[in-house]
């Protein structure tokens, strides 16, 4: 199974810079409305972003727990709690966990730890699994 946690704060107005360094983590991707990006990888198409976005990564060991590389990556944002939530507020704040599987089914466990944090810092949870298989025949 691989898997990605990614923390998403999307938004008008965001200040990208200002959420780097406030959390201490660089993002993957970061972008500003307005800006065109060419998808080279998958359609070739560009796309105008209707939004700001930032998009921090957390790539889970594959010999480690989901649910427990979850609840580590969410402790790591406690400091930022406060800073969190207030985006959360006027913006929208997902961790965003997705599991690519290559045969089993997999279940996870959200903690009540897990919880609590979210909680903390205004953030939704949004889950995603999908059989590496379909993924790439297209049929994700």
């Amino acid at each position: 199974m691989r898997s990605y946690i990614n923390l998403r704060i999307c938004g008008q107005g965001l200040n990208l810079q200002e959420i780097t360094n406030k959390l201490g983590l660089l993002p993957v991707n970061a972008r500003k409305k307005g800006e065109v990006h060419v998808d080279e990888k998958y359609s070739g198409k560009s796309k105008i972003f209707q939004e700001d976005f930032w998009i921090g990564e957390y790539r889970p060991s594959e010999n480690v727990k989901l649910e427990d590389e979850l609840e580590h990556f969410l402790v790591q944002l406690k400091p930022s709690a406060a800073y969190l939530k207030s985006l959360a507020e006027k913006h929208t704040v997902t961790v965003w966990v997705s599991s690519y599987l290559e045969k089993e089914q997999a279940n996870v466990h959200i903690s009540s730890t897990a919880i609590d944090v979210l909680s903390e810092i205004g953030a939704t949870l949004d889950c995603s699994m999908a059989f590496l298989k379909d993924f790439y025949e297209g049929n994700y």
